[in-house]
């Protein structure tokens, strides 16, 4: 059933979406209910505020649509931080976990679109790089740089 709240380093999660931020300084304004970033930010202060480890309906509500240009490699380090916090909970995958609701989103962002997870890091990293074996590769050894 996903990750406890006392389970997740939000420090992490929160720097992590910093470094992302394109900021309202090049957008202009926030639009949060349209950006991935502004998304997860909201997705994460919800968790911190109610000590829990899911966004509610988080996975559904992504803003699919957001289409602007983020950092590559402040993305992958951020999917390769999430990857090291996952709990790997096969068949007890949770889709509104946070770890997995900001998965999501950073993969939007990176690849385009989300990706299936079937519960395991490996399996997805494995996914991910037949997908894209560069971007892979490059999410490969940003998860091996941090366990």
């Amino acid at each position: 059933m996903g990750i406890l709240a006392n389970e997740i380093n939000f420090d992490s999660l929160i720097t992590n979406l910093g470094n992302c931020c394109l900021t309202e300084e090049k957008c202009k304004s926030c639009s949060k209910d349209k950006c991935l970033i502004a998304y997860s930010k909201e997705g994460v202060k919800s968790c911190l505020k109610n000590s829990v480890g899911y966004i509610e309906n988080g996975h559904e509500n992504i803003p699919l649509t957001d289409t602007k240009v983020y950092d590559e490699n402040n993305l992958v380090i951020a999917i390769a931080d999430i990857l090291n916090q996952c709990r790997s909970c096969r068949e007890n995958h949770f889709d509104n976990c946070v770890i997995n609701v900001l998965r999501s989103c950073y993969e939007v962002a990176l690849v385009g679109e989300v990706q299936r997870y079937k519960g395991s890091t490996l399996i997805y990293l494995s996914d991910i790089k037949n997908l894209n074996p560069e971007i892979g590769a490059k999410i490969m050894d940003k998860y091996n740089m941090l366990k």
